[in-house]
């Protein structure tokens, strides 16, 4: 789980490919000195003969224990960094259990079977439960205390919370739903988890890097200074790139999708063109601005009276992507073509289903910082809703334009 956290995927690969038995002693003696294809944690475990054979598992790893494998993992990511192995501290002793053949048979029998098995067949859940209870009366525990339910928003061991959800974009009340279209496959829900899985990685990387400063440096001590902060981009994202990388998911997708639309307005329909283009659109014209998450250098506030140089290239890609469509300015986006019945007799068009809800106390939404804008009313139509937004994207650009740049953040040298 380590290695997971820290998405190092090819240890994982291989970890998981030893304790299934895909791996084993022929590839670890031809990994010398620990290199090679296997990783630094089984390449330098305390008795390398009992690493398995190729074709054997080695399903009493996994009973070494959760304390024995993370400290393991520290060693290992200090260790390649060049610190003094005399200055590593002594690993944990394995769980007793890693040494009873019966609980280990017990795992091995029910690892096999799953491993046998198709994409499309079922599990014998019989035998699987047969061998966790077995399990639990030759570890004299019970099947309670094996699985045991996990408590994701549980703080981890070592006091630091869990990734908190990213918070929805904000658009001031303001909705825009076609209810005569099917809901989008991809939706919140699934962005969110992926939002969460890229802000687990970026502070795992940055925990890494942390630990090894701290290894590293005076002999195992802190280097001094506050840890680092996770870093919002990847590494190597310069640019525009970097700018983008720090906006949330949702809008990054919402961005593409309404570009994707533009490059291609003649196979399009223009009503379903407006429903993405409003994704992109509501947050911009009606919703906080995080200036201090979105803007460059990490020193910005919302209402720090400077131009916000992200927010305007996103106010300007967001106009220039409805540009192709005419601005939706085509009765179909508001009604559904002509219908001609059986004897040619032309069947007024109706009207689209188009969800508006929105807010009506009138305050600004751009961070506070008096932009004029105010949200749309209860009640207004579709055609309302959508000036508004023209109005208020234009009206925020030039008022943004019309602001000095932003003070570059202070630089301190130790």
């Amino acid at each position: 789980m380590s290695y997971a956290s820290a998405r190092d995927r090819a240890s994982c690969q291989v970890v998981k490919e030893i304790v299934a038995g895909e791996r084993g002693r022929d590839d670890w003696e031809g990994a010398a000195g620990g290199g090679g294809g296997l990783p630094e944690g089984v390449a330098a475990r305390p008795d390398p003969d009992k690493v398995p054979r190729n074709g054997e598992d080695a399903a009493e790893w996994l009973l070494y224990g959760a304390e024995y494998h993370t400290a393991r993992y520290r060693r290992d990511v200090k260790a390649r960094a060049g610190a003094d192995p005399a200055s590593l501290p002594p690993l944990p002793e394995p769980l007793a259990l890693s040494r009873n053949d019966d609980c280990i048979d017990c795992l091995r029998r029910a690892f096999r079977h799953v491993r046998s098995l198709g994409f499309v067949e079922m599990p014998d859940y019989a035998l699987v439960e047969g061998c966790l209870r077995q399990f639990a009366r030759e570890a004299k525990t019970t099947i309670r205390e094996i699985v045991r339910p996990i408590n994701w928003n549980a703080a981890p061991a070592g006091g630091k919370r869990r990734t908190s959800p990213p918070p929805a974009l904000g658009t001031g009340g303001v909705a825009w739903d076609l209810l005569d279209e099917e809901p989008d496959a991809l939706d919140d829900a699934a962005l969110a988890d992926a939002e969460n899985d890229r802000r687990s990685a970026l502070e795992a990387a940055a925990s890494q890097d942390e630990a090894v400063r701290s290894g590293v440096s005076g002999g195992g001590k802190d280097p001094g200074g506050p840890p680092p902060a996770p870093a919002a981009v990847g590494p190597g994202a310069t640019g525009e790139a970097a700018d983008l990388a720090r906006l949330p998911l949702r809008m990054q997708f919402s961005l593409a999708q309404a570009e994707y639309n533009a490059s291609r307005p003649g196979s399009v329909p223009v009503h379903l063109a407006l429903r993405d283009w409003m994704k992109l659109a509501l947050p911009l014209a009606h919703g906080t601005w995080n200036a201090a998450a979105w803007e460059r250098g990490n020193h910005r506030t919302g209402d720090d009276g400077y131009r916000q140089e992200v927010y305007m290239m996103m106010l300007q890609r967001c106009l220039r992507a409805a540009e192709p469509f005419d601005n939706f300015s085509d009765r179909r986006c508001f009604y559904q073509p002509e219908e001609e019945t059986e004897e040619g007799e032309i069947l007024r068009p109706k009207r689209r289903r188009v969800g508006t809800s929105s807010s009506s106390s009138g305050e600004t939404a751009n961070g506070g910082d008096g932009g004029g804008r105010r949200n749309a009313v209860v009640g207004e139509s579709p055609l309302v809703v959508l000036s508004r937004v023209f109005f208020s994207l234009r009206l925020e650009l030039d008022m943004q334009g019309a602001k000095s740049f932003a003070p570059p953040p202070a630089l301190s040298f130790r």
